[in-house]
């Protein structure tokens, strides 16, 4: 299984054998009176930077008090081959603070961790050898997809983590499906290859459980102007980017440049985040290129739910929500956005039939040139947990994770 580029993929050695130039203590404090599983730390190159000397070539890892190490990951967010963040998760009892050491130990000697987090993109040839970058498919959409099957294993990226998968088509359909899983483990490295069973058909780890069609399926995106849905990717050009890839988070980006929009011509980027143990993935679109204004439409499938559940979970985010028997195998799915209440300016339907994009609920968020527009999408089948049968738990569960979102983990740093 692959990690991140500065991550190398090991059997740790003994922690007393590493030299530490510098140590230095976070702080992490659960401020909510509720467990915490998989709370994240984030501390940045620049924040440690300001407390201690970095040394060269080493990376940052982290241990609990009594000396185990932290699940954690150094990622390269820039692509110059030194670390900007260090990532982890660990759990939190309520109104806990915890005391973790913060250590550099060289890249040979960085443990290795279960692995929660993975983005494949594969060339559909022998040995399905894995992209790192690849460009986006012209002339591709809804009457001639199959070439995309023939040049992509899974058509497209997926990326996956311990509860659920997700895939984008690297084609001018832009599409994003859902991939069930039954299984905890990393599977998409080898799902979509020959000699395997068809995704479509339910396996051992899951399946393929949305039909997407022209909707904007599982999160996909577009922009409002002048009243119109515009869907981003269905001409210009495009391109695939992996970012990082580590066993807590994975990250990668979808470009379109020479996106037209009436008599705009824009650049949009689309980040998209996958971290352990949640049920979503994690967005965030910014689109350059034109002064106006644009609207940012992320969209949720209708084709087999007619009621959208509209309501706010706290004072910060407010949730759309199909809850319907919609995945392919005819069991309970539920598919949610997430979105900041303070940049949702409507919501609605599209027609069902016609050109362009339909059988879609969506959200209209407020967007300004340069600026990044997050928003969460959340897949729940009742397979992979049976507390999705139940509308009550889902909404319940995506009040539990904006309060996280709302009130995340702090982290202090102290040093010695």
């Amino acid at each position: 299984m692959k990690t991140t580029a500065l991550i190398l993929t090991c059997i740790a050695i003994a922690f007393t054998s590493c030299v530490q130039e510098s140590e230095i203590t976070l702080l992490v404090e659960n401020p909510l009176d509720t467990e915490r599983n998989d709370a994240r730390i984030l501390v940045t190159r620049n924040e440690l930077s300001d407390q201690v000397k970095i040394p060269s070539g080493k990376l940052p890892m982290l241990t609990d008090p009594a000396g185990n190490p932290v699940p954690c990951q150094a990622d390269d967010m820039d692509g110059d081959g030194r670390w900007d963040e260090l990532f982890a998760l660990t759990d939190l009892a309520p109104a806990e603070q915890k005391a973790i050491t913060l250590s550099f130990t060289d890249p040979a000697s960085y443990p290795s961790f279960v692995v929660r987090t993975n983005i494949r993109l594969g060339a559909n040839e022998p040995g399905y050898p894995e992209l790192e970058n690849a460009d986006r498919l012209e002339g591709v959409s809804y009457d001639n997809h199959s070439r995309t099957g023939e040049v992509y294993q899974m058509e497209g990226p997926a990326w996956e983590n311990d509860h659920v998968g997700f895939r984008n088509y690297l084609d001018q359909r832009n599409g994003m499906d859902i991939f069930g899983k039954h299984t905890s483990e990393m599977v998409l490295d080898s799902v979509g290859i020959a000699g395997r069973q068809s995704y479509h058909e339910p396996d051992q780890w899951g399946m393929d459980i949305l039909k997407v069609n022209t909707s904007l399926g599982a999160g996909s995106i577009g922009y409002m102007y002048n009243d119109s849905i515009y869907r981003v990717g269905d001409h210009g050009s495009g391109t695939y980017q992996l970012v990082f890839e580590g066993p807590q988070r994975s990250r990668m980006n979808l470009a379109f440049s020479n996106w037209k929009v009436e008599e705009h011509t824009l650049h949009v980027d689309h980040r998209i985040d996958i971290v352990a143990g949640t049920r979503c993935y994690e967005s965030a679109v910014t689109y350059s290129g034109s002064g106006e204004r644009m609207d940012l439409v992320p969209g949720i499938v209708n084709m087999h739910s007619d009621s959208l559940f509209v309501e706010s979970l706290n004072d910060q985010y407010t949730m759309l929500m199909t809850h319907d028997l919609q995945a392919e195998d005819t069991s309970l799915l539920a598919m949610a956005l997430v979105v900041p209440s303070g940049l949702l300016v409507e919501y609605g339907q599209t027609r069902d039939l016609g050109e362009g994009v339909t059988q879609t609920y969506y959200a209209r968020l407020a967007a300004e040139p340069e600026q990044p527009v997050p928003y969460r999408f959340y897949a729940l089948w009742e397979k992979e947990d049976p507390r999705w049968a139940s509308r009550a738990e889902v909404v319940s569960f995506l009040k539990r994770e904006a309060g996280r979102l709302t009130h995340p983990a702090s982290v202090q740093l102290v040093t010695d």
